[in-house]
Parts: structure tokens; sequence; C-alpha cells
């Protein structure tokens, strides 16, 4: 299949920033700080640190709503030893064959401190699905170890479950559940993080699983090159996962390719690396992936891509501009999906977000049995955080 406007849009991204590689989230990107500096979950995402939270609140809303709307002393935590968070994201869409309002995440966050560098942390969603895990941050060289059911440490943590890089990955939540029940270790020496995890391939009740064992490794680096000048690098590896069967149907939907045509569980291995570059308030990342799956007597190869950058134009409004690619088959000249995403992040006041977003979708020569072959769609997402 032909990749060759992807490549380009990346290119031209890289030129504009004047040196860039592939993703970390931009805020984390923005500071230079890593993702266990704002999130207690030492992979990013999901409940908040002090300093998460002060940032939340003091950096992004617009200044002068805010105060009005402020709450002195504010925290998070219920003395020393419970902390508390949450996540509600709403979303409305209009397409041109439906429009209508999707609750998209309700999570609520508990973290209780057993000892000194040790945690218990629990994430309920408005779903069925749920994580819960034990932290140990007693490893050297910053490192921690971390055990039992969560979202392997795999690509970019995005707020957005849309991209192409978490859904067709298989580690979206708006598929099903990701998370895998398992062990991740990680220490951080200097700049440089690396962690690895091993973890059930197909999570059960019980001990009605595969049996199968999947496996996780990650390299990354942050960087401060010069003043307001942060860089990030890394690459990561799973191994031996396997790609639920809401993703192949989705797939087959979307594409035009069912990975698993005998029904069978598809074997899963991805290969990836991400970076970042910040200057000032602009923010560029990105992730590109190659995917290899198996099942029955079929393999495939395929490439994700997604670019992202963001500027505030003013404290609490953020331009935002990106382009998501997949392409289920590279031996393969058809199927592929391109999707290009304009709009802005407006923070009115703290713990209140609002993004309207225009999208422009294009499937490479789809059939016209298989519906249209480009479409554009509008997003409005209200999130409030704690």
């Amino acid at each position: 299949m032909k990749v060759f406007p992807g490549v380009c849009l990346v290119s031209g991204l890289l030129a504009v920033s004047s040196s860039l590689t592939f993703a970390l989230p931009r805020f984390a990107a923005r500071t230079g700080a890593r993702c266990e500096s704002c999130h207690v979950n030492p992979s990013g995402g999901e409940m908040r640190q002090a300093f998460g939270v002060r940032y939340g609140r003091e950096e992004l809303p617009v200044p002068t709503w805010s105060q009005d709307f402020e709450m002195e002393d504010f925290t998070n935590l219920i003395g020393n030893v419970l902390g508390i968070g949450a996540d509600m994201r709403t979303l409305y869409y209009s397409r041109p064959s439906s429009h209508g309002f999707f609750q998209m995440q309700g999570d609520l966050y508990v973290n209780l401190r057993l000892a000194k560098k040790v945690s218990l942390f629990l994430n309920k969603g408005l779903y069925s699905g749920f994580e819960i895990f034990g932290l140990l941050n007693i490893l050297p060289a910053k490192g921690y170890l971390k055990v039992g059911k969560f979202l392997p440490d795999y690509g970019t943590r995005l707020d957005d479950h849309t991209t192409f890089i978490r859904t067709y990955t298989g580690f979206s939540p708006e598929l099903g559940r990701p998370e895998l029940t398992g062990g991740e270790a990680a220490i951080s020496p200097g700049p440089i993080t690396i962690t690895g995890g091993v973890y059930n391939s197909v999570d059960a009740y019980g001990s009605s699983g595969t049996g199968k064992m999947a496996y996780m490794g990650r390299i990354e680096g942050m960087f401060g090159i010069a003043d307001h000048v942060n860089l990030s690098l890394g690459g990561n590896y799973f191994g031996n996962g396997t790609l639920p069967s809401s993703v192949v149907t989705r797939i087959a939907s979307d594409v035009g390719v069912n990975l698993s045509p005998s029904g069978s569980l598809a074997e899963n291995t991805l290969m990836g690396g991400f970076g970042s570059f910040s200057y000032h308030d602009l923010t560029i990342f990105g992730e590109v992936d190659l995917m290899q799956t198996k099942a029955a007597e079929t393999t495939t190869k395929g490439l994700i891509t997604y670019v992202e950058a963001d500027y505030p134009v003013v404290t609490g409004v953020d331009l935002k501009a990106s382009y998501d690619f997949y392409d289920p088959d590279k031996d393969v000249k058809s199927g592929a999906i391109s999707r290009y995403s304009g709009g802005l992040e407006f923070f009115p006041i703290a713990g209140v977000e609002v993004r309207p977003l225009y999208r422009w979708v294009k499937r490479q020569d789809v059939p016209a049995e298989q519906g249209e072959a480009s479409w554009s769609e509008f997003q409005m997402l209200v999130h409030f955080y704690f």
C-alpha cells in the first residue's frame, strides 16, 4: 500500500521543527518532566501526583477565569495514606451517517499508601474494566516494581482512545478492555528509563486463559538540550500478545481486512519508536509501529503512525493538529486509512477542558460495497478531571 502521503506529512513536520523524532504526551515534552512526576502510575495517565494536580490547576486554565473559581489549599490527598482522582469525558460527534453523544470515559482512582515507597492503586472504569496493581519504588536508580492487572507500558499513552496507535494495536479501551495481568520493572539511570514486563497474553477469569505469556521491553530518554528546548527518544517491543476479536472486527469493518479469517486468536507482535521535540511552547511528538499479526496460516505486516503538533496561543487555549495512518497489510495495495485532525483544547477553569475537533478520514482503494472512501466529522469533547 502507498505510504507516501503519510511520509511526506511526517517529513514536513520534521522540517518545521528543525529537529524531531517520534511521541511522548505534550505536557511531558513541554516541561521536560517524566510521566511519574505528574502521575501516580509511572507509565503515565490516570491519577495525578501533587505536581500534576498543581500543573493542571495553575498552568493550564485561563488565569482570570480560574481565579474566580479557585479553591484555597486544594488537594486530592486525604491524610497521608489516601489519594483520590477521577476523569470523565463526554463526546458529541457528528458524521454523515449519524450524530449523538457518547460517554467515552468515567474513571475513579484510589491510591493507598501502605508504607514508604509502597502503594496500592485501583482504577475502576465506567464499564466492566479495571486496573489494580501494587507499586514498589524500591529498585536502584529510581526504579520500581509493578504487579497486578494494568495496561502494558507500550507506546504513547494518549487520552484520545481513537488514535490508530492505540485502537489498531489493541491498547484502546474503545474496543474492550486492554489491561493484562502480569508484572513490570523499570530503572531510570540519569535521563534514561529502561522497562521490562511479562503478562498473560490473554486475560480471563481464574485460570481460563490461554497459558501463553506476552513480553514487553522499552527504553526511552528525556533530554534538556537547551533553555526551553527538550528532546525525547524511545523504542519498545511487545511480543506474543493476542489481538482481541473486537479489534479484528474493527479492522475488517474499517479497512476490509480480516486478520483472523478462521476465527482463531490472532497473535500480535509490535515494534515501534516514539519521541518528542519541544521548543518553548511549540511541541511536536509522534509514534511509528510495525505490527505483525499471525492467525492460522495467515501472516500480515502492518504499519501505524501518529504525529501531533500543539501550540498554546494564549494561556488556556492550545491549537492542535494531528495525523493518523494505518496500513493493515503492506503487501497489498488497498485498505490503508488516513485521518487528519485539527482543532483546539480550551481550559476555561481548573478541572475542565473543552476540545472541539474537525476530522477528515480517507480510505485507500475501497470497493463501493464497503462504503464511503472518505468522509469528515466534527467532535466536541468535554472533560472533567480531578
